[in-house]
């Protein structure tokens, strides 16, 4: 096989292997066209299990639900790393052998989409999809395939998942940079759409998390 050059316009996202970097990852993830608002949210709940005063004096019942948001935004990014990779095995399929069991997985993105406004729960994503590919994948590989599971799920286990992401063993993290790195060409070299800048994220050290809002992009 002859090696195929790759490029492409990136921006480099830092995260440190703490609870701030995973409160950046998630942002990033949950709405990318929004990121410092997700940053807030998930700010201020921090805020509350730490048994301090959110900004402008919210409510305990306000931040738990701009979490629950946040939760949900998360469920549908994992939604659409399915149907990254569903599409990505897609087009590549015609290198899989005929009896691979992967091939029932592959499907085109317009089936996935089901008729869903593309411009609206698929284009905001393509910065970060091959992260929310990633994302999804960290949850099998760490025993967390039950998080953002479909249907109606109480706000307590919807802050239950939550905190485990923010607050328990970070080692997550590295899981899904590494399964989104992964990702990262697939879209080039199966002439799949591609964003105008793509994001990449980067683990980084801890450091200290007091850093603004506005500097978490």
């Amino acid at each position: 096989m002859v090696p195929k050059p790759v490029s492409f316009t990136a921006n480099l996202v830092a995260i440190p292997q703490n609870s701030e970097g995973a409160a950046r990852y998630l942002a990033q993830i949950a709405k990318p066209t929004n990121v410092p608002a997700g940053m807030k949210k998930l700010r201020d709940l921090h805020a509350i299990f730490e048994g301090e005063v959110p900004w402008n004096n919210r409510s305990r019942d306000q931040v738990l639900s701009a979490a629950s948001t946040i939760w949900l935004q998360l469920r549908h990014a994992v939604q659409v790393g399915d149907w990254f990779d569903r599409a990505s095995l897609y087009h590549s399929r015609a290198d899989l052998d005929p009896n691979d069991p992967a091939r029932e997985y592959a499907r085109p993105l317009s089936v996935s989409l089901a008729g869903r406004d593309k411009k609206t729960v698929w284009k905001p994503f393509l910065p970060v999809v091959h992260m929310a590919a990633g994302f999804r994948s960290m949850l099998s590989k760490t025993s967390r395939l039950r998080f953002f599971a479909e249907g109606s799920v109480p706000r307590s286990v919807q802050i239950d998942e939550l905190r485990t992401l923010l607050f328990d063993d970070h080692e997550w993290l590295s899981h899904a940079v590494e399964a989104g790195e992964a990702r990262l060409v697939i879209p080039r070299l199966m002439g799949m759409q591609l964003p105008a800048e793509t994001r990449i994220f980067v683990l980084t050290e801890a450091f200290s998390q007091e850093t603004p809002p506005g500097s978490q992009i």
